[in-house]
């Protein structure tokens, strides 16, 4: 009896256990996991950022100061400031804030709030709050959560997060969580309404409606399924797409407004009853006024913009009883300019590739906007050349021959070559028997002849002319992405492999099927001491490769993870590879170990690495750095 008492007991007690963890691991299903910490700046000593030009693209009035905020960061100003003032403080992406762009901004009271903030979404650090004193910064553990791309203050004390591609959430101060389970996995583009009648525009399912849980989505009566921008003005919805604006009433598309006009952004001033006004902001046209009064206005052109006329309008609102347009550019009150962005010394944030010849000089490529070359200059670095045309806009590679004074920039439309001052003597293209225009790598042999990868096969070049060979010659893959010397011999990234070169016959290629190679898609190779060799891999991070064949993978560094093309570099302390989306990660040849260094960073996203006599240069996709390497490696 006492044995069958026990037992019971002991069932009764595992029943309660399972169903408490059962409680728990539903209660857990609908809550996403997150952390939440204060940020503060603490920069490496001796980092330096090299001038990114400023791009606006949300603006929100906050504790009585304008707060302009874009890619590079956030920007507070004066509301008395005159014509052009500067801002009053800086806070930028990668130091007070997360090392990722800013996406948008709203003002809004959430359950841990003591008074509204200053709420900011950002692509890739989750949502950060701003009380005027500090930043915090709510961080979901999981990535897809973490893009942020509109944000919807409600008068319940919640906020509504639109994401890239994980739907709406919803964060009350407590908890985050899905908004609704018919919201989810959605890829979110704008936010309108309340809790009740909630309006989300999509990247390319069109507008959805969710309203007391039921779901309406309209689609094929809109000028396009991408919506770009929404206003509410009442029950009355307009919709912005890159065709036109669609207004909604009642779930249907009872109009359309602008026909043609690439509605990024729009706005419904507060007015007297029966004088309801609609703008809107284009991509490159400036801001209309778009008449409601008129029925059947589809067609109708609307003639030049009234505000910023050629200006890419990013947000329209009311302050001080006025309508402002934000362009990137700038802020303007009809056609006067009050704020100004800043210039910078880049002309871009995009590195793409980057460079130090044997004159100490700095060459930015840039993804689509061509080629400066920097030199230092008493008070910092100085723009000494700018090169962006038909062939030097979007740069893939940048290599530097100090030797024979030769520079070799390899971009989507050919090869361009430039002598010791800066000036081009050479372009190299198809017409010219290069295998294909595209040139994703670019290789220079002290003999003075050159190696170009592209995605039809690899090209060599001598005075002899130019000869080339691809797969039907033994290359792995047609699509080469990286290079390296090592003598006669060449090693040639691909998408399916590494293959061996001497001279033009491949020797021998590896890929997953006959090698410790752990993904064939090879993005960048740089040299070690010896004959070794770092591979990075979209997908597998890095491996080390030998002269002999053998590969070795690397217990810390194990993927997924992406290296992105050819950002990858050595010195005599560390190997240096650029990650798609975790900075830049550090091998120190001393400890053997890998590390991920992020701190000043303005992204994630490191697409360039250059190091040269103890400095480190940085490319991300939304600017450059530069820092000693002592305070990277580890």
């Amino acid at each position: 009896m006492a044995l069958a008492v026990a037992w019971g007991a002991s069932a009764l007690w595992r029943a309660h256990a399972t169903l408490a963890d059962l409680r728990a691991q539903l209660a857990e299903e609908g809550t996403i996991r997150f952390t939440v910490r204060p940020l503060q700046a603490v920069l490496p000593t001796g980092l330096e950022y090299l001038g990114t030009p400023s791009i606006f693209t949300d603006a929100q009035v906050f504790e009585g100061r304008l707060f302009l905020s874009g890619p590079t960061g956030l920007f507070e100003y004066d509301t008395t400031y005159d014509t052009a003032g500067a801002p009053v403080a800086r806070y930028r992406a990668g130091a007070e804030l997360p090392p990722n762009p800013v996406t948008v901004m709203a003002i809004g009271l959430a359950g841990d709030s003591h008074a509204a903030e200053l709420w900011i979404g950002t692509a890739g650090g989750g949502l950060v709050a701003y009380d005027s004193h500090s930043f915090r910064q709510i961080l979901p553990k999981d990535a897809r959560f973490r893009k942020i791309t509109a944000l919807l203050p409600l008068q319940t004390g919640r906020i509504l997060l639109g994401t890239e591609k994980a739907g709406v959430l919803v964060w009350d101060g407590h908890d985050l969580k899905p908004f609704h389970n018919s919201l989810n996995d959605l890829p979110v583009t704008a936010l309108a309404g309340d809790d009740t009648s909630l309006w989300v525009g999509t990247l390319d399912r069109g507008l959805v409606h969710w309203s007391a849980g039921a779901v309406t989505v309209l689609d094929s009566a809109l000028p396009d399924r991408q919506i770009l921008s929404l206003a509410l003005a009442g029950e009355t919805i307009y919709a912005g797409t890159g065709l036109g604006i669609a207004e909604v009433q009642n779930d249907k598309v009872t109009r359309l407004l602008a026909d043609g006009y690439f509605a990024q952004s729009l706005f419904v001033p507060d007015s007297k009853a029966g004088e309801k006004k609609l703008w809107m902001g284009t991509l490159e046209e400036g801001a209309y006024e778009v008449p409601l009064e008129v029925r059947g206005a589809r067609g109708a052109q609307l003639g030049r913009a009234s505000v910023c006329p050629e200006c890419s309008i990013r947000k329209l609102f009311s302050m001080e009883g006025a309508t402002y347009a934000l362009a990137e550019n700038g802020l303007w009150r009809g056609t006067q300019q009050i704020v100004n962005r800043d210039a910078g010394l880049l002309k871009d944030r995009n590195i793409a590739a980057l460079s130090l010849d044997g004159g100490g000089r700095l060459w930015v490529g840039y993804f689509d906007r061509g080629l400066q070359v920097l030199s230092a200059g008493a008070g910092g670095p100085r723009v000494e050349q700018d090169f962006e045309d038909d062939h030097l806009f979007c740069v893939n590679r940048i290599v530097n021959d100090a030797a024979r004074g030769i520079t070799a920039v390899a971009t989507a439309n050919g090869l361009v070559l430039f002598d010791a001052t800066g000036s081009r003597h050479r372009l190299i293209g198809q017409a010219d028997g290069l295998i294909a225009n595209q040139v994703t790598d670019v290789a220079l042999r002290p003999d003075g002849s050159i190696v170009a990868a592209t995605p039809a096969g690899i090209s060599f070049i001598d005075e002899s002319g130019i000869s080339s060979i691809y797969a039907f010659q033994g290359l792995v893959n047609n699509h080469v992405y990286a290079l390296a010397l090592d003598g006669a011999r060449t090693l040639a990234g691909t998408l399916g492999g590494l293959s061996v070169l001497d001279g033009g016959l491949v020797k021998a290629s590896y890929t997953i099927s006959n090698s410790a190679l752990k993904h064939n898609w090879i993005t960048a190779i740089t040299r070690v001491k010896g004959n070794e060799w770092f591979v990075g891999t979209y997908g597998a991070g890095v491996l080390k490769f030998d002269e002999f064949g053998h590969w070795e993978t690397f217990e810390d560094l194990r993927g997924p993870l992406d290296i992105n093309s050819n950002a990858m570099a050595s010195t005599s302390s560390a190997v240096y590879a650029g990650t798609l989306d975790h900075g830049l990660a550090v091998y120190s040849l001393a400890s053997g170990r890998w590390n991920f260094f992020e701190t000043g960073l303005p992204s994630e996203n490191v697409t360039a690495v250059e190091a040269r006599g103890g400095m480190l240069y940085i490319g991300t996709d939304n600017g450059l750095v530069k820092i000693p390497e002592t305070a990277v490696v580890k």
